[in-house]
């Protein structure tokens, strides 16, 4: 207890010095205004998934130059509806992989114009897209590997994007049914378009 007023000390000049951090977010720390209800809603798994795909990402030169924020927005709809995997090494993650049901225009915004998904596209379509697909470790082969043990779908579709992120190719996997070989398709956006069109 000797030492409880020099820690009061510490405390005040550290808030004197610290007071302008509190000033500059009183929106957020002021109790008098609320936080929307859901604002802590994430489960303490979900919170711990959601550190993995951002240290993942971190780790590839396709998402290192994104915001975080960017980043969150593009995470999230995935992790609420769970609709995720991560793939893990000696229990640490590796890569991971998330999907996603696209309506039609919502695959175009996503394939063609090479928009981002809004949360209510997720869930919009029966169209299987892998949205995110992260393997800085090399783990692709296993990941395509579990894509192709789930016969539950007959066609699933991501983005392959080149080194610099400027352009990208539709990758399609598809069988015509659940026993029969998986045909691997590439597509530029241009014909993906007409592939849509059904041209």
């Amino acid at each position: 207890m000797a030492d409880l007023p020099q820690s009061d000390r510490m405390l005040r000049k550290s808030m004197r010095h610290l007071a302008n951090i509190d000033q500059s977010n009183a929106q957020v720390s002021d109790p008098s205004k609320s936080l929307p209800q859901d604002w802590f809603d994430l489960s303490q798994s979900q919170l711990i998934d959601l550190g993995a795909f951002f240290f993942l990402a971190s780790l590839t030169r396709f998402h290192r130059p994104r915001s975080l924020a960017g980043e969150f927005a593009n995470f999230e709809p995935a992790l609420r509806l769970n609709q995720y995997r991560i793939f893990r090494s000696n229990g640490f993650p590796r890569s991971f992989m998330t999907w996603a049901g696209l309506n039609p225009p919502a695959e175009r915004k996503f394939a063609v114009d090479q928009c981002p998904l809004a949360p209510e596209d997720w869930n919009s379509g029966t169209s299987k897209w892998v949205v995110d697909w992260v393997a800085p470790f090399g783990h692709t082969a296993q990941m395509i590997k579990v894509l192709a043990k789930n016969d539950q779908e007959l066609c699933v579709r991501t983005l392959w994007h080149n080194r610099t992120g400027t352009r990208a190719r539709v990758i399609e996997w598809s069988r015509v049914r659940t026993d029969a070989p998986i045909q691997v398709s590439s597509y530029g956006r241009q014909q993906f378009a007409r592939v849509l069109e059904g041209k």
